[in-house]
């Protein structure tokens, strides 16, 4: 048992007693201090969580009692239920912080950044809105203007939260939980999920669904929320973190944060549409899932204004497709490369960096799917006109990045990439490249982030850059065979100079003044194997 769930269950176990004045509760001793103390003497904190091919049972017809029944019996209710039962911000407010004042009596060291204030960091982030999770063991990452916890994309500042939409490969739904508590935000919500990692009964408030595959070898890989908030205003958050401690805890992991979308006045003539046509895009994917369940989130999509966002949404979806082949993948991202970014007259100069967490098999060479297809897609060019492909690089950490690493430290492992797939692709160490990231204080925090990118031969400017749950394989990304074949839900977000600052290039360090920095998380130059 690792110590997020025994803090759901120590909030879930603590128990207060009911009376007629509910304002005078008296908390009943616990045997779950003592238990998280002892367990952090012993240093167990970490736990091996499954694999990402690793099926877990779908428990999510498993709900707990009802609140309100809870309440009503006279007897007494745990913290957690009595937190999920709160209506409004301040009793919500009451209940975190004697949570919060539990949970570090307990022994357990609750490192939260005050709700209140996330509101100014997002603007100072304008226009990128690009942001890394914080290192817990990486102090130097506290105070960082791109840094973020969890909380802090429920922070109150940016308005109250009435509802949430989560579609997610692994969740441990009790952690979950524990951020929004964290948040002092209300814990309505829907889950969209491809593994789950506990087994706690949940509230009558919180939905869960398991997301079935149609291919075997497929996985339902997106990281992506919806937040609705009490005027009826949503913000979408695009990540490449699964929902669970390790993810968020001491990894590199990156997201995008949407502008507040407020909802369409009855007057509105215009559809709300983004100049990158996102909200046609989401709601193209949120509809491939034909599940009934998202049909009041797809009616929030709908009626929200969508005009404020800069960025181009890229999904993949599971299919074999012969007439939508521009929709999905990297055909998607072609597309939309070719459409919207400038060519450069000295383009095969600049090389494409791909950055992920797992490796997929290429084939015998580099002169197959990597390079037709996805190197060529995100060289912009078509198949006719293509004659040269520019220089391709891979961050992947070295053996010698992980044992240096904070999972190692920790005894888990983000990574999926076996001897058996490397021992065919001999011919890809030449392309690989170490993980660094000084600059951001992350050399240690292994990278679950996967970005892809376009640079400039002196280091300074990217063409574009594109933040997705992704990895480099032919599921997420998709291959054409017979038809145009997609095995994985995925979702990502490409920056693209065209819409944010109007240039055809983004600068990336600051002796460039022509627009805004661009938060690159790796250091520049590569660092090639040894």
């Amino acid at each position: 048992m690792d110590i997020a769930q025994a803090l759901f269950r120590a909030l879930s176990d603590e128990k207060y007693e009911s009376s007629t004045n509910t304002k005078t509760r008296k908390r009943s001793q616990s045997p779950a201090g003592p238990v998280i103390k002892k367990m952090k003497e012993d240093n167990i904190e970490s736990n091996k969580h499954p694999k990402e091919n690793q099926q877990i049972s779908d428990d999510s017809q498993s709900n707990s009692t009802s609140k309100k029944q809870s309440q009503n019996t006279g007897k007494g209710i745990s913290l957690m239920d009595m937190y999920e039962a709160c209506d409004s911000e301040k009793s919500r407010k009451e209940v975190r912080q004697k949570a919060i004042q539990m949970m570090r009596q307990s022994g357990y060291d609750v490192s939260v950044v005050e709700p209140g204030e996330f509101a100014l960091k997002y603007a100072l982030s304008a226009p990128y809105h690009l942001f890394f999770t914080r290192v817990e063991k990486a102090k130097e990452t506290y105070n960082q203007k791109f840094s973020i916890t969890f909380p802090e994309i429920l922070d109150r500042s940016l308005g109250e939260i009435v509802n949430s939409l989560h579609l997610t490969f692994m969740v441990d739904a009790r952690w979950l939980c524990l951020q929004y508590l964290l948040a002092g935000q209300c814990t309505d919500m829907m889950i969209l999920y491809g593994e789950r990692v506990d087994k706690e009964k949940l509230g009558d408030n919180i939905t869960t669904v398991h997301v079935e595959m149609p291919f075997e070898f497929g996985c339902h890989h997106t990281k992506i929320m919806i937040l609705q908030y009490r005027d009826n205003g949503i913000r979408v958050v695009v990540s490449t973190a699964n929902l669970y401690s390790d993810d968020w805890e001491n990894r590199t992991q990156g997201m995008w944060i949407s502008p507040h979308l407020p909802r369409l006045s009855k007057a509105a003539k215009r559809c709300g549409e983004s100049p990158t046509n996102f909200k046609k895009d989401l709601q193209r994917y949120l509809g491939t899932y034909h599940n009934p369940a998202l049909k009041r989130w797809r009616k929030l999509v709908r009626k929200a204004d969508f005009s404020a966002i800069n960025v181009c949404l890229i999904a993949s979806t599971p299919g074999r497709f012969r007439h939508t082949v521009n929709l999905w993948g990297y055909k998607k991202l072609a597309d939309v490369l070719f459409r919207h970014v400038t060519q450069l007259p000295n383009a095969l100069e600049w090389s494409i960096i791909a950055q992920s967490s797992s490796v997929g098999n290429f084939g015998p060479r580099y002169e197959g799917w990597l390079s037709k297809e996805i190197v060529r897609s995100m060289a912009w060019k078509t198949v006719r006109d293509l004659k040269d492909y520019p220089k391709f690089q891979l961050i992947y950490p070295s053996v010698e990045n992980y044992e240096q690493s904070f999972d190692y430290q920790n005894g888990t492992s983000c990574f999926f990439y076996s001897r058996e797939v490397h021992s065919k692709l001999q011919w890809i160490k030449s392309y690989l490249y170490q993980w660094k990231a000084t600059k951001t204080g992350r050399n240690q925090a292994m990278p679950y982030i996967k970005s892809y990118t376009r640079i400039s031969p002196d280091l300074k400017r990217i063409a574009w850059f594109v933040l997705t749950s992704a990895n480099l394989n032919k599921g997420a990304w998709g291959v054409q065979r017979s038809n145009y074949y997609i095995a994985n839900y995925e979702v990502g977000v490409a920056f693209l100079p065209k819409f944010i600052t109007g240039r055809t290039t983004f600068p990336i360090t600051d002796e460039d003044l022509t627009g805004p920095t661009f938060p690159i998380p790796y250091d520049l130059p590569l660092c090639p194997y040894e």
